[in-house]
């Protein structure tokens, strides 16, 4: 296993050192770090010491700590705070805890992982020099099927040695290095790496084969988010997207193949939704129609006009006067 281990880049994604730490501070660092409510108990609180480090991805919520002994439990009254029902892998580093759900337990050491479910109770006793890497993602990102499946997976202690696991939680620590200015390129890459966790998971549970209808509705889903978030951009094009979307024109008519849009028609859309929202504002009616189009890609004012008027059957300044009046 240390062999395995030395190949995954933790890199800034856990913690190499536990800070002191409060055990109400430690509480708040990790409920808002993990986006899930848990309760603690501390052999020593005193001399506790704990350091946790986070980050979103697309679908994907990274988190690593390191810290010393204590115990983390999701309670009846815990799995009452509102919260999305998700399922949590968690790499053991260093150190041991032992996770109890379901009535099974089991002990995780350096270089094993195993799954846990935000919406069932949960005991985790960590050990002193614990270090850990995890990732959530939602039960509705995976589907129906694969969620069901996964299920039967919990507190089952698998081997970061075997099978594509190694390449996975390469894949999944490799996502924490990516620089902000590729948030866009990072939501299509953390929805590849939750179908490579999603065909690990599917070994383990003796699932055969992908759910293709989830599967495509989950990528597609990763494109239109990475739309939205390059609207203003002139550029964006199919050939645009899928360049950046590292995937060919090709693949992304397939996507979309069946939506109701094709991928040019998708972004034409979104645009003027987000134009019918700005002519809409009170606060934005001294903006020149002309400037609003330009503010999410339309640069040819008379393009503009077409473009809005057979999607909404109004000229953008007609839609203007209607909705503020």
């Amino acid at each position: 296993m240390a062999g395995t281990l030395s190949l995954i880049p933790t890199g800034h994604a856990v913690p190499r050192t536990a800070a002191k730490v409060g055990p109400g501070v430690w509480e708040q660092q990790v409920n808002t770090g993990v986006s899930l409510h848990f309760s603690f108990e501390f052999d020593n609180p005193k001399a506790f010491a704990g350091s946790i480090a986070h980050r979103a991805v697309g679908e994907l919520g990274l988190f690593g700590v390191t810290c010393l002994r204590h115990t983390v439990h999701r309670r009846p009254d815990d799995l009452t705070r509102a919260a999305d029902a998700s399922f949590l892998l968690t790499l053991q580093l260093a150190g041991t805890k032992q996770l109890t759900q379901d009535g099974r337990a089991t002990t995780l050491r350096a270089g094993e992982f195993a799954l846990y479910d935000s919406e069932r109770p949960l005991t985790l006793d960590v050990s002193d020099d614990y270090r850990s890497v995890n990732v959530r993602f939602r039960k509705t990102a995976l589907g129906a099927p694969d969620a069901a499946a996964f299920t039967h997976l919990v507190a089952r202690r698998f081997s970061a040695d075997h099978g594509i696991a190694p390449v996975v939680w390469s894949a999944i620590l490799g996502l924490g290095s990516l620089a902000p200015d590729c948030q866009s390129a990072g939501i299509l890459v953390a929805g590849n790496v939750l179908d490579m966790t999603a065909t690990m998971l599917r070994a383990h549970a003796g699932v055969a084969g992908p759910a293709g209808d989830d599967d495509r509705l989950r990528r597609r889903q990763a494109v239109q988010a990475c739309i939205d978030d390059r609207l203003s951009d002139p550029d964006l094009r199919v050939d645009t997207l899928a360049a950046a979307c590292f995937v060919s024109v090709r693949h992304l008519h397939a996507l979309f193949h069946g939506s109701g849009h094709t991928v040019a028609g998708w972004i034409r859309h979104r645009r003027v939704e987000a134009c019918k929202r700005d002519l809409a504002d009170p606060a934005a009616h001294a903006v020149p129609v002309a400037a609003i189009g330009a503010r999410w890609g339309f640069t040819d004012p008379s393009h503009f006009g077409q473009v809005f008027k057979a999607a909404t059957g109004l000229t953008p300044a007609e839609f203007r006067r209607r909705a503020l009046r």
